[in-house]
């Protein structure tokens, strides 16, 4: 394969690892070696174009180049606890964020806790943020600009109140910036029955690093939430397979009042099926996993519909962007599990 090389006034040449060639490549399938995974649910690129895969059945992080050659490997722990990765991102600094999921069992009861947990890039635990007791975990998304953490999940109990000095409590409706800190943003796919109908609760809630609720959006506008992406802006794009839509909820104080959605279900330009993961090119361009469709398509920041690729395609489950190419997840019921890096430009 023929890399590309950056001169300097010194005459000296270093290798541009964020502009090599890329070619298309597909790797893994089911198993726990080395070089397979058991329900790849997450995907993520760093800055240095290395490919960081939530390998969640097998309890692990795989890191691998844009050749598909696995760099490294290491076990998700938590004090001594393996954990589930569903979704990895990678901060401003360069450490990995995990949406996980807990299993243990304690006086013979079963029991389950998810959380958020940060690793260096090494596979080095730093720290964990317990998160509410929920059924499904979902995605999670950078904001790269000031750090801030979003994750996606699905949540039993949210709330949209939150204390102040004097005990007292107030609805928190508001935007509250949390200088060079974690948001984490928690999807709640409840479902209640009234009259024999089920009806869908979801919403999703922003919290503190400590736990504390910060604002809720989307009660009255998403149904099952399961991706979501952040731009430079704050903006949250969240994919719902229910609706076969992506949400817009956009950064302001009153954010119900700054919401828009785009996508309809459907197999035509622009129309979804089970849209799954998403993420964003450099230009803001919106990637979204059309799972139902076999297909994997790109949308501009407005949500106008820009082309398909990856077409023919099934299992189709995570989405990543790199400088020069895309990283696309296939988890299946039939042992699929596999991960295909394709060339890809932002321009439209």
């Amino acid at each position: 394969m023929s890399e590309k090389k950056v001169t300097f006034k010194d005459g000296k040449k270093k290798e541009d690892d964020g502009e090599k060639e890329v070619k298309k490549v597909t790797f893994g399938g089911r198993g726990s070696r080395k070089n397979q995974f058991c329900s790849p649910t997450g995907v993520a690129v760093s800055e240095s174009s290395e490919i960081f895969f939530a390998d969640s059945l097998n309890e692990r992080i795989v890191v691998c180049n844009t050749r598909g050659k696995v760099v490294r490997v290491f076990n998700t722990k938590v004090k001594r606890q393996l954990i589930q990765p569903h979704d990895v991102s990678v901060d401003k600094n360069g450490h990995l964020w995990v949406v996980a999921t807990l299993f243990e069992v304690k006086r013979k009861a079963y029991i389950r806790r998810n959380m958020l947990a940060q690793f260096s890039k090494q596979g080095r635990f730093l720290t964990k943020i317990d998160l509410p007791l929920t059924g499904v975990t979902g995605g999670i998304g950078v904001r790269t600009d000031i750090g801030h953490i979003r994750v996606q999940a699905t949540s039993e109990e949210t709330t949209s109140k939150k204390k102040k000095k004097g005990g007292e409590t107030k609805e928190n409706d508001g935007l509250e910036k949390f200088t060079n800190s974690v948001e984490v943003v928690v999807t709640d796919q409840r479902t209640r029955m009234h009259e024999r109908k089920g009806y869908s609760e979801s919403c999703v809630t922003v919290f503190t690093p400590e736990g504390e609720p910060v604002k809720v959006v989307g009660p009255r506008n998403t149904r099952k939430p399961t991706g979501v992406a952040v731009n430079q802006k704050g903006d949250l794009y969240v994919t719902d397979s229910w609706l076969h839509c992506v949400h817009v909820f956009m950064e302001g104080r009153e954010v119900t009042k700054k919401y828009k959605k785009f996508g309809r279900f459907g197999s035509g330009d622009g129309q979804l099926d089970s849209p799954h993961g998403i993420c964003l090119d450099l230009k803001g361009n919106v990637i979204v996993v059309d799972r139902g469709n076999w297909r994997v398509s790109v949308f501009d920041s407005e949500g106008k519909f820009v082309r398909h690729i990856m077409t023919d395609m099934p299992d189709l489950c995570a989405v990543a962007a790199g400088p020069n190419f895309l990283v696309v997840t296939c988890v299946g019921h039939c042992g699929t599990d596999t991960a295909t890096i394709i060339p890809y430009s932002n321009d439209k």
